[in-house]
């Protein structure tokens, strides 16, 4: 929908892991948008970073309750980031917009299902979450929920938010297992802990689920999403990730080169230096271009590059047909030296 709704800060509590979540609620929304407050669902909120420049950026609702109430949950970067200006400055009665509320997986897609598997790393448990609070509600209601086993990455025990829901949950609930793994901490396995990263072994002995459910930074989705082709390759895969590819992996070992970028149609001429997704140079030029996730996930930048050299980092949701035609990904795109061009209207 086109009208950007205001949401009032209700309530603020503090998670560990530097996590904060945020009781919100929509004002003087028409129905359809508070029925879309889903969890599970992003709601696209618009907040300014530490220097003032403000952003969309999207937050997993990970609860839904009565009158226009949802949660999410924001982790602090540490980087000046809009998660880290909203824990500077959001507190109760504050008010911020939300652009529009976007995302698929919600409980009812695992509805069907006998066998689920969930695999998250840091923040990007925020999904699992909220998907497993709506299959436990929807469970005491009576409903036939799958097996489900949520298996998490993080570095100490400590950084863990929403830990001891969960552990009451696997406790509870006959059908959810809960496994942990410890990467950066010295443990001994114990209850849901496991020492190390998980490989695809262990990934294995999670059984034959029908569908996973892979959220986390990009590297930690693309990383899965290989492993669980490997170890599930019937199973439905939903992903999302959190964070863009990161810049240094791109410009490892490389010094920045200069790239002329040209646009199709206006032929705009831009000036840039590789190390920067197409999507960053874009925008920083001021040259609009459609973008929502920033991580390959949901389509909105999608381009078509006509020539030149580029690196294309993985994304979400091309298909290899139309990669091979030259479509691609603004976020996911890294130009690397030399004349490029693209048409950021490939479908007019």
């Amino acid at each position: 929908m086109s009208t950007v709704i205001q949401a009032r800060c209700e309530a603020v509590q503090t998670q560990a892991g530097g996590v904060r979540v945020y009781t919100l609620r929509a004002l003087d929304a028409p129905a359809p948008f508070l029925d879309s407050l889903r969890p599970g669902r992003h709601a696209a909120l618009q907040h300014p970073d530490a220097s003032g420049l403000v952003q969309e950026r999207l937050y997993s609702i990970t609860r839904q309750g009565e009158g226009g109430l949802f949660e999410i949950a924001v982790k602090s970067s540490g980087r000046g980031s809009v998660s880290d200006h909203m824990h500077a400055v959001l507190g109760e009665g504050c008010v911020l917009p939300v652009n529009h509320v976007s995302g698929e997986i919600t409980a009812d897609l695992l509805l069907g299902l006998d066998s689920l598997a969930m695999l998250a790393g840091g923040i990007g448990l925020t999904l699992p979450l909220a998907l497993l609070r709506e299959l436990e509600r929807l469970e005491r209601g009576g409903r036939r929920v799958p097996r489900t086993t949520l298996l998490l990455c993080f570095p100490r025990i400590g950084d863990i938010p929403f830990l001891e829901e969960l552990r009451q949950l696997a406790a509870s609930a006959d059908w959810f297992e809960l496994r942990i793994h410890i990467t950066r901490e010295d443990i001994a396995a114990h209850g849901p802990f496991v020492p190390g990263r998980p490989s695809q072994d262990c990934l294995r002995a999670l059984g034959e689920p029908q569908a996973v459910v892979i959220c986390g930074g990009h590297a930690f989705a693309q990383t899965f999403r290989e492993h669980a082709r490997a170890c599930f390759p019937g199973a439905i895969q939903h992903i999302e990730a959190f964070t863009p590819p990161a810049a240094a992996a791109v410009q490892a070992g490389e010094a920045p080169q200069a790239c002329r970028l040209e646009i199709a149609h206006s032929g705009q001429i831009i000036e840039a230096r590789s190390g920067q997704s197409l999507l960053e140079i874009l925008e920083g030029v001021g040259v609009a271009i459609r973008s929502q996730c920033r991580a390959g996930i949901c389509g909105s930048c999608r381009i078509r590059v006509r020539g030149g050299s580029s690196r294309l980092e993985a994304d979400f949701c091309l298909s290899d047909k139309e990669k091979d035609a030259g479509y691609a990904l603004a976020c996911c795109t890294f130009p690397t030296s030399g004349h490029i061009s693209i048409d950021l209207k490939p479908g007019a």
